[in-house]
């Protein structure tokens, strides 16, 4: 009686380990899933400049009645958000206190050219300046603007690239 007694209390003792052992292992496979779930969400996406710039351009330009009034949005507000998907936000209400101004309870747009902008007909360099960070140079020649170099900063934010700011020379 003693020896079968042994017996189940060595059987439980190891069932115990055993199942500590295959918790702890569970543990450590879902802890690995999270790991590399976490690493594929922070995989930087690769820049895409010519997609990005052209939306920038995309979204500055409005349609607009015969006065100008902008027919989809009503605040100088709702533009920089419309913008902030593609731009900074510091970037996005430059544009939009440039190009836009708000009266009578809706949004105008004030006539004016558009900034130069990239030519992709001609070369540009993109520079890595690190694993979230970008800058696109080109120089460019329009009857408009005489010679200007436009330099343009990317920034990987919240999983997805955004242009920072530009200047133009």
């Amino acid at each position: 009686m003693l020896l079968l007694f042994s017996m189940v209390s060595i059987t439980a003792g190891c069932g115990a380990d055993l199942n500590k052992v295959a918790q702890n292992h569970t543990e450590m496979m879902v802890s690995s899933f999270e790991t590399k779930a976490e690493a594929k969400s922070i995989a930087v996406k690769e820049l895409d400049e010519v997609t990005l710039t052209k939306e920038l351009t995309n979204r500055v330009v409005q349609k607009t009645d015969d006065q100008y009034k902008v027919e989809n949005f009503s605040s100088k507000e709702e533009m920089s958000n419309h913008l902030q998907g593609v731009a900074s936000e510091e970037l996005s209400n430059k544009i939009t206190d440039f190009y836009y101004e708000e009266k009578d309870g809706a949004l105008y747009l004030k006539p004016t050219e558009l900034f130069p902008w990239v030519d992709y007909e001609n070369d540009y360099d993109v520079k890595k300046m690190n694993e979230f960070e970008y800058q696109l140079v080109q120089s460019n020649q329009s009857d408009l603007y005489g010679n200007y170099t436009i330099n343009i900063n990317f920034e990987y934010v919240n999983n997805d690239w955004i242009i920072q700011n530009f200047t133009i020379k």
